[in-house]
């Protein structure tokens, strides 16, 4: 009948019959089956009538109200959803829902006009009656509120009377206020949910709505959710009783920021941002009342100050979205730079980066406005100002010197906030994409002004405070003038900059110039063709500054613009002002430095322009570091700036102007070779004007004024190492051939090169050191000539110190050394005048430096040459003078005379120098003995079984050293015998 019927039930639901027969089967029990699924009877009739699409047109408000009614009796014995739908098929008005609910609570429950006033307290700490029957309403009144929280949402956007359960939901509100947490939840729960929409709730006078017990509900519910909605019918109320929420916005708002907040929910932050966006407004329209104007802004510090306390708790990625909202509510024009220093007190450690993160997410105008409003207000000192922040509002002078003021570190917070907003690369990039709109540029040019300002205050405040923080103070804002200057566009920049340059602060003139300095540097930003106003405020800033830092940028600026102007006829007033008479007066180390780097690229720039003036500069120069005129009271590092600079300085201008100084040449190698040689902090750029004379001078240039020069530089024995290696690097970019044309000029200059070491000296060592830096210079230049030019080259050279004294002898030999080991076996032409000037110089006892190298020389020869160009007689002679007695005792002479042994082919003459050595073997002195042991051990090791032939002429020798008096030369000699089959095998 349920389903074959259900039409017909529907039609006929006004009558008796069916009625009953509804009713009837409502109460029953039984089960039956449909299409396979076991339900109760209740349940299929309340399915088949909410399914049908007859209900809603058949069912009208008569019907629908005796339907509602039993429906909610219905539900005292049996809650399912079926009887649910069955109402939302059929939506009831909001009056029938009102006159159920006051079937269910009595006619006069919900009588009056107000919700609030006398009866007040017997609704909110109602009856506690724990009765059966109340607890039957509360069932009926859930399932009521359940239907109508559906309906609510359901009927959004249609006209209907709503208003009509605000009064219901707000007693009831009060009932369940009063219950205890467990019994309450639900029901307070449903209730919230259920509400009137807003925009109905804007409809109702202030007295109809009861905003405090929605607060209350809020403090006293356990459940997040639930307090979540509370906050949602808070805001609604708060558009039509805004006094109420003025009155209370701090409650209100600390629950938001220690509660709400503190969960890491995008659901609990959305709940948040819409409460924020209607009961702040709703703050600002209470505001507006008369008399309530004064409230507005303490309400809203109040509501920001709230939020920042509870900044802390706020998860990090939902905090800084939250804060644009909430300022964007309150007015950031007002409010934005209060809640960046309020950040920043709040949170010492991370507040800066807080403060660029919120900065970063909003319009660049509206951030450059709260910067400006940050250093204009912080620049005051006022009791509003402290009361804003919770400042001590008195100062105490007495310790002011020792401890700072509050209100003067909040100063420095609040520079230093601007500081890191500015130059944060976040923001730089924002500020670069709209810098050419009017009112950013007009917003930038107002933050300069007001840096400048904050430079001068703080620069002469009479407050009185520590020292430190005082010069914190000024250089912050110094930092500030500078990063707002970074950001200008470069037409503004340049405009700006030129009356910077001229102010009468010297701090803004400092700050102005490092930031024409980062901008000049490549690559520039700037417009090239633009830069020309820069060259005048420059160089008059150079030429009158009194701080010697700020000197010394405005020089390095003028250096960097004269590589940028493409004009090179911009840069003659440079180059007129930056005279030597301007570089003579200079006294401080690192201002002379600057200037003398920037004239030396000032007139590289010019070019031809600055031939006049390029011989008068390179003398001065040279005067300076001749006499080293610096002040006493310059420390070793500042001298060696300078000496430094005017080395950098003269390498630039010999690299442009080498053809114009040629009077000067002679100088200036002479003074680099000078400096190269004794000068360890200027060695380095030394050595680099010195290469740079010798890759632009020309080489016939040099050796024309080589004796000139070697004369100048032959005083000082550190100063000939680097003039031979000159004339050497010189030389060396002639081609052979034209090497060889020269090389009488290269002779001559070495001959009176290598008399070095006849000059009275008593250091011997110096002398070796510089001679063999002669000689090795001289062999990069020769040993470029072929072999067949080097030959008379080489013998011209030993021809004129053959026949000589002592130190032209070792001259000779050390140069006959240096010789012999660069050319090895093609030595061979030299062997013989070797071996035979070796045998003639030490006929004679000579001194012991001559014989080392003599020695040394005849070593190296036979290392890689055999003897075999000179006669038995002559070897007998070399060998008789080597082995004679003066000369036995020299520590040179065992490596000798084992190279002799190892390259004498010939059987005749080595047995003649094997035998001569046996007869040593006899001298008195044990360490000749041991010496001749030793020689002959590296014989029979070099010869191994050729030695055989000669070893009867030597065992009679051995067997006397065996009983020799001396215990060491008996034991080497022992130890000779015993490793003989050894070394013959």
């Amino acid at each position: 009948m349920i389903t074959q019927f259900t039409e017909v039930l529907i039609d006929n639901l006004a009558s008796d019959s069916v009625w009953t027969f509804f009713s009837s089967c409502l109460s029953t029990k039984m089960i039956v089956t449909c299409s396979g699924l076991t339900k109760q009877v209740s349940h299929l009739l309340l399915s088949s009538l909410a399914s049908s699409p007859l209900l809603a047109e058949k069912v009208k408000d008569k019907q629908q109200a005796k339907l509602l009614s039993s429906l909610v009796k219905f539900c005292l014995s049996d809650t399912t959803l079926e009887a649910r739908n069955l109402v939302l098929a059929s939506p009831p008005s909001p009056s029938l829902l009102l006159d159920q609910f006051k079937n269910i609570w009595g006619q006069e429950a919900f009588s009056g006009g107000r919700v609030v006033g006398r009866g007040k307290f017997s609704l909110l700490y109602g009856s506690k009656d724990t009765s059966e029957e109340d607890v039957e309403r509360w069932v009926q009144t859930c399932w009521l509120l359940e239907v109508t929280e559906k309906l609510v949402g359901q009927q959004k956007g249609k006209e209907e009377d709503w208003l009509l359960l605000a009064r219901p939901m707000f007693v009831l509100l009060r009932k369940v206020a009063d219950m205890e947490v467990e019994k309450g939840s639900y029901k307070l729960s449903l209730l919230l949910l259920s509400f009137v929409p807003d925009s109905k709730l804007r409809q109702l006078e202030t007295g109809q709505l009861d905003p405090e017990l929605v607060v209350h509900c809020i403090r006293t519910s356990p459940s997040p959710d639930t307090r979540q909605t509370a906050l949602q019918v808070l805001a609604r109320c708060a558009v039509s009783n805004p006094d109420f929420i003025l009155q209370n916005s701090i409650t209100i708002f600390t629950f938001m920021g220690s509660h709400l907040l503190k969960v890491d929910s995008k659901h609990s932050f959305q709940v948040a941002c819409q409460a924020l966006e209607v009961i702040v407004p709703a703050i600002k329209t209470a505001c507006q009342a008369p008399g309530k104007a004064h409230q507005l802004q303490a309400t809203c510090l109040g509501v920001l100050t709230t939020f920042v306390d509870a900044s802390l708790d706020i998860p990090a990625h939902r905090l800084t979205e939250f804060l644009v909202r909430l300022i964007n509510c309150l007015g950031d024009s007002e409010h934005l730079w209060i809640a960046a220093l309020l950040l920043v007190r709040k949170d010492k450690a991370g507040g800066e980066r807080r403060v660029v993160e919120l900065f970063s997410q909003l319009e660049v105008e509206r951030g450059l406005e709260a910067l400006l409003r940050l250093l204009v207000n912080t620049r005051s000192d006022g009791p509003h100002l402290r009361k804003m922040f919770g400042v001590r509002l008195e100062r105490r002078e007495e310790e002011a010197v020792e401890k700072p003021d509050e209100w003067d570190v909040l100063r420095l917070r609040a520079l230093q906030v601007v500081t890191q907003v500015l130059s944060a690369t976040s923001f730089k990039r924002r500020v670069g994409q709209v810098v050419e709109e009017d009112e950013v540029g007009q917003m930038l040019n107002l933050l300069i002004e007001a840096a400048i300002l904050t430079i001068q205050e703080y620069g002469t405040i009479s407050v009185p405070m520590p020292a430190k923080l005082k010069k914190n103070l000024v250089n912050q804002s110094e930092r500030v003038l500078e990063y707002s200057l970074s950001l200008l566009p470069p037409s503004l920049f340049l405009q700006l900059t030129s009356s910077l340059l001229s102010s009468t602060t010297p701090s803004v003139r400092q700050r102005a110039l490092e930031v024409v300095s980062s901008k000049l540097a490549p690559p520039s930003p700037l417009p090239i063709p633009s830069l020309s106003p820069l060259v005048s405020p420059l160089i008059t800033l150079a030429l009158t500054e009194d701080q010697p830092h700020t000197q010394q940028l405005a020089l390095l600026a003028v250096r960097q613009l004269a590589k940028l102007l493409p004009d090179p006829q911009q840069l003659l007033q440079a180059a007129e002002a930056f005279s030597c008479s301007f570089l003579s007066q200079l006294n401080n180390p690192k201002v002379l430095g600057a200037a003398v780097l920037s004239c030396g690229d000032i007139l590289t720039c010019l070019g031809p322009l600055a031939v006049g003036r390029v011989p008068g500069l390179v003398a001065w120069l040279c005067t300076r570091l001749e006499k080293e005129e610096e002040s006493n009271e310059w420390t070793e590092k500042e001298v060696a700036v300078v000496h430094n600079s005017f080395l950098y300085c003269l390498q630039r201008l010999v690299e442009a102007f080498v053809g114009f100084l040629h009077p000067l040449l002679p100088r200036l190698v002479a003074l680099s070779c000078k400096l190269t040689g004794s000068s360890p902090s200027t060695i380095g750029r030394s050595k680099m004007l010195l290469t740079c004379l010798a890759t632009t001078i020309p080489p016939h240039t040099t050796l024309s004024l080589s004796t000139q020069l070697l004369e100048s530089v032959w005083s000082e024995a550190s100063s000939v190492p680097a003039f031979v290696n000159f004339v050497a690097d010189n030389c060396r970019r002639l081609e052979r051939g034209q090497l060889s044309s020269v090389s009488k000029q290269v002779v001559d200059l070495f001959t009176r090169a290598l008399g070095y070491r006849s000059r009275p000296t008593t250091d011997t060592e110096t002398v070796d050191q510089v001679e063999d830096s002669i000689i090795s210079a001289f062999l990069s230049i020769a040993l470029r000539l072929s072999l067949e030019d080097f030959i008379p080259v080489y013998q011209r050279l030993i021809s004129l110190h053959l026949v000589g004294t002592d130190a032209q002898l070792t001259t000779m030999f050390n140069l006959t050394n240096k010789v012999g080991s660069k050319l090895k076996s093609l030595f061979s032409f030299g062997v013989e005048s070797c071996l035979l000037a070796v045998t003639n110089v030490l006929k004679d006892e000579r001194p012991a430096g001559l014989v080392s190298a003599c020695l040394n020389s005849l070593t190296t020869v036979l290392t890689y040459n055999k003897v075999e160009v000179i006669t038995l007689v002559q070897y007998e002679q070399l060998v008789t003078t080597m082995l004679s007695t003066w000369l036995l005792s020299s520590t040179s002479l065992s490596s000798s005379l084992v190279q002799l042994a190892t390259s004498t082919p010939d059987d005749t003459n080595w047995k003649y120098l094997h035998y001569q050595l046996l007869l040593v073997l006899r001298d008195s002195r044990a360490s000749v003995r041991l010496m001749v042991l030793s020689v002959l051990t590296k014989c029979v090791t070099d010869r191994t079984d050729t030695y055989l032939p000669v070893l009867p002429d030597a065992v009679p020798f051995l067997q006397e050293i065996l009983e020799d008096d001396d215990q060491t030369v008996e034991a080497a000699c022992r130890d000779f015998i015993q490793q003989l089959p050894m070394m013959l095998e």
